[in-house]
């Protein structure tokens, strides 16, 4: 297969090298996957680069939270791999039909970017495998690849590796083209004492390594829209005379895409103190805004060259780039004098209005303060932004006392200065501290920490004040009134919730699934506030302190000698169905007690757990509500009937997963005894041992008799004839022969004769 050697444009190859982030061609081989049945679709993904994406029928997801040292091995990770499901199976809750995709650690500590998906393949980040030259796996290297969506061609070697896995990243599209654009920090492209922050641009095709701009001081990728080829960026303006390069008060603001190539051309000879070996300014980008204006009147060739030279910024303006989402960008602008900050908004279609796709006047197109949003706004990137039409309509502010309000647009300007103004600033959420987490539709869903993670509520935002006047106080639930969504609970510090088709997608840190954090879903579906009110009431009819199983534990209705451990066999029984290991556990500890005491689990006990798979007797309310779970029937007195998990847990995760619901809820196994195994058998069976060793060892006797005899019996039939005849000797010619004398005497004698 061809390869494609990489090359930087706008810097040189060698200094890539040396930072760490090593660039390669994608078809350098494939692991030997899996193939899966996959029919192409040219429809576009949606919630690309969260944790899980949908398109083409399919949601890919990132199977749980793991550790980025785990072993990583192409085929052997199962949490924290890719999985996919078909959209069909999550609506029919056929959960245990998620197949394995990608079998290797999906990971970023960057959580504001996961997996991608364009065309056929899906682009992730994964751990690196390789070792260095001692042997240690380098696992704090992220390489960054692609897989076939039918389980093929899955990348041995790496687009980029990058030398941390917190970088900050993303694949976007561009004309068919996938590129990777980064985020390098702390680079040293140049030998530099100190790195600086780097915006590269990875062409996958190509294997073309792009530096769209050196040096930038701060930047914002699309908040919401993770596909978006567009980031926006600051950079300084230097004053390189002296003995140091310094900072100008003001600075400038910046847009690039990803397939921009060519650097901006400079005059670099004209600037005073310019040392052509030591400094440095690449850019690819096009000027948003420039700060240049005030007393500064020395303009250099990064500034705005307007045709009258005398246009200026009345002040010389500071910019701090809060967010960008929905085609707008955010952000605050303080003067250099009075250090004041205000928040505005631009439209990308507004400042695509010049020439190739530049900012028609980023001097004159600096607002004036009045044209504000509000003032201040440092909280910006954390507001939620409600836009109609494409105009900014409201803004949802979490605020820091309690509570979310919106805030309107009226005249072009937030109305958070008149808090009193009922028509357009009252808050829908009057007095939990909420993280709100996204907007889907009219519904706020937010989250307030505690328990494991943290909680979803959600509220319709969409009302006016009437709608919230004295709502949380009233027995009424409507939209217009946050519900929390039963008691789960999602791993904090990991990829924000996905909402898909209706399914609220999440790791889970949900009842035991703390200690594991795969991911689970709930069906939102058409539910309105008042169907998850009634849900939760439902739920809590099985969970609650009012709920079954906590009757269970009244001894005056239960009595303890006959109903001993009920309500804690139930909370098992809710959340795993399992019975059998109830029974058998049962039985083992039933056959320790004495002969007079009470059961651990009595039949009584077991046949209220039979009533509660059934749903009869104190279970029948819930028989009404039954829904069908990986094929199964489930009633509402089931967990699945509420939320599951979907993917798959590796086999000793679920084991110990099992195990830990076990050691919850019921009673411990016997210990096993120090005894020996024959100890251990029972009467009968050691008579049955004794007399079968005995006739053992008589057969064996008599087996090594009879051997003997046929053996000795062998030995004398093939005994030659001459070894069986006894020596004779004659002693008739000489009486004093001693017959019994050896050789060796005999020839002693002789030789005394010849002396």
């Amino acid at each position: 297969m061809k390869k494609h050697f990489t090359k930087i444009i706008c810097a040189a190859v060698a200094a890539v090298v040396a930072t760490g982030v090593a660039a390669a061609a994608g078809c350098s081989g494939f692991n030997s996957g899996v193939k899966l049945n996959y029919t192409p679709s040219a429809s576009a993904a949606q919630s690309n680069g969260g944790f899980a994406v949908e398109k083409g029928g399919y949601v890919y997801f990132v199977n749980g939270v793991e550790s980025g040292t785990a072993a990583n091995d192409y085929g052997k990770p199962v949490k924290g791999s890719i999985m996919r499901i078909a959209v069909e199976d999550l609506n029919k809750r056929n959960y245990s039909s998620a197949e394995t995709l990608v079998p290797q650690i999906a990971y970023s500590t960057n959580y504001s970017t996961g997996i991608f998906v364009y065309g056929d393949y899906i682009y992730y980040g994964t751990p690196s495998t390789k070792r260095n030259a001692d042997g240690v796996i380098q696992s704090g290297n992220l390489e960054m690849k692609s897989t076939k969506l039918d389980g093929t061609e899955s990348m041995k070697d790496a687009y980029v590796t990058f030398p941390s896995v917190n970088y900050d990243y993303r694949f976007v599209e561009v004309d068919g083209v996938v590129y990777l654009m980064y985020v390098a920090t702390s680079e040293t492209l140049y030998e530099e004492s100190t790195g600086v922050t780097n915006l590269h641009s990875y062409n996958t095709k190509t294997g073309v390594d792009t530096l769209l701009a050196y040096n930038v001081s701060s930047y914002v990728f699309d908040a919401e829209d993770k596909s978006n080829p567009k980031v926006y960026y600051t950079m300084d303006v230097y004053d390189y005379a002296g003995t140091s390069n310094t900072t100008q008060s003001y600075n400038q603001v910046y847009s690039v895409t990803a397939d921009k190539t060519a650097q901006n051309e400079y005059d670099f000879d004209s600037i005073f103190g310019w040392d052509s070996e030591s400094d440095r300014y690449i850019n690819c980008g096009d000027l948003v805004f420039d700060g240049f204006g005030g007393k500064i009147i020395e303009k250099s060739p990064f500034n705005y060259k307007p045709e009258d030279p005398a246009v200026q910024n009345t002040l010389a303006y500071k910019y701090t780039l809060e967010t960008y989402r929905q085609g707008s960008l955010f952000y605050t602008r303080a003067d250099t004098i009075s250090e004041t900050s205000y928040l505005f908004s631009v439209k990308d279609s507004d400042i695509s209005a010049g020439a190739g796709g530049a900012w028609k006047n980023p001097i004159d197109g600096n607002p004036a303060n009045e044209a504000a949003l509000m003032l201040g706004g440092a909280n910006a990137d954390s507001y939620q932004y409600v836009f109609e039409n494409g105009d900014l309509s409201a803004v949802l502010i979490a605020e820091s006392t309690g509570g979310v309000s919106v805030n309107k647009i009226e005249n072009g300007k937030l109305t958070e200065s008149d808090k009193m103004n009922k028509t357009s600033y009252y808050r829908v959420v009057p007095k939990d501290t909420a993280t709100m987490l996204f907007v889907d539709g009219d519904y706020l869903y937010y989250s307030v920490t505690g328990g494991n993670g943290y909680s979803f509520y959600r509220v319709n935002y969409n009302g006016v004040w009437d709608d919230y006047n004295g709502m949380h106080g009233s027995s009424e639930v409507t939209d217009y009134k946050s519900v929390r969504i039963l008691d789960l609970d999602a791993a904090s510090s990991w990829y924000m919730p996905e909402l898909i088709d209706g399914h609220l997608i999440f790791a889970s840190a949900t009842d035991n699934m703390n200690s594991y954090k795969y991911v689970m879903t709930f069906n939102v579906g058409d539910k309105t506030n008042k169907d998850l009110d009634d849900l939760n009431k439902l739920y809590q009819k099985v969970t609650g302190t009012d709920g079954v199983i906590a009757g269970y534990e009244s001894t005056d209705d239960y009595p303890a000698d006959i109903y001993a451990n009920l309500a804690q066999a139930s909370r098992y029984i809710f959340y795993t169905g399992d019975i059998d290991y109830v029974k058998d556990l049962a039985a083992l500890l039933n056959s320790k007690l004495d002969a007079d005491a009470d059961p651990v689990y009595s039949a009584n006990v077991i046949e209220k757990l039979e009533d509660m798979l059934s749903c009869k007797n104190d279970w029948a309310e819930f028989k009404d509500h039954k829904a069908t779970i990986n094929g199964k029937e489930v009633y509402a007195n089931s967990r699945d009937y509420y939320y599951s998990v979907i993917g798959k847990m590796s086999s000793a995760d679920e084991d110990s997963y099992l195990k830990d619901f076990r050691s919850d809820y019921l009673q411990a196994e016997p210990a096993e005894e120090d005894v020996s195994w024959f100890q251990s058998l029972s009467t009968v069976a050691k008579v049955f041992f004794i007399i079968g060793m005995c006739l053992a060892g008589i057969i064996v006797i008599g087996a090594v008799i009879a051997v003997v005899l046929i053996l000795s019996r062998k030995r004398g039939e093939k005994k030659p004839e001459a070894s069986r005849r006894r020596i004779k000797v004659d002693t008739t010619d000489d009486k004093n022969i001693n017959v019994y004398e050896d050789d060796d005497a005999e020839s002693a004698g002789s030789e005394e004769k010849h002396d």
